[in-house]
């Protein structure tokens, strides 16, 4: 394992990932284990043991653009809630939109909407919502 420091490394710029690069010099070995028979003595071990590593990065990446994107149930219903309005046709308020129009007074509305959004959201929960 001589070797391992420095493929770690290589394969940790190459995923930008710590368990990706750890992944990957795991593969490297394995695959060196495993072809062995065809390294040729006297030549250069680490340079055999990059192009390893080299290629199973590529295949791992092509692989991985093979592959449809993956999203979070989250974000899947959104989409769905999004579809949902734009079949109905209906493009409702938000609720900040909603709050907003309680206001009868067109200076404190402006004020409210003129404040930064950090300091918008809490006067709207504390001072009107009644949290």
């Amino acid at each position: 394992m001589q070797f391992a420091p420095q493929l770690y490394s290589a394969a940790l710029r190459m995923t930008r990932k710590p368990a990706d690069a750890e992944d990957l010099v795991q593969e490297t070995f394995l695959k060196a284990y495993r072809a062995y028979h065809t390294f040729t003595a006297g030549t250069n071990l680490k340079a055999w043991l990059y192009r390893i590593l080299t290629n199973a990065y590529i295949n791992r990446y092509r692989k991985q653009m093979r592959r449809p994107t993956e999203t979070d149930l989250g974000d899947a219903e959104d989409l769905y809630l999004y579809r949902r309005i734009g079949d109905s046709g209906q493009v409702t308020r938000s609720a900040e939109e909603q709050v907003l129009e309680q206001f009868v007074d067109a200076d404190v509305k402006a004020a409210v909407e003129s404040l930064p959004e950090h300091f918008r959201l809490p006067v709207l929960l504390a001072d009107v919502e009644g949290f």
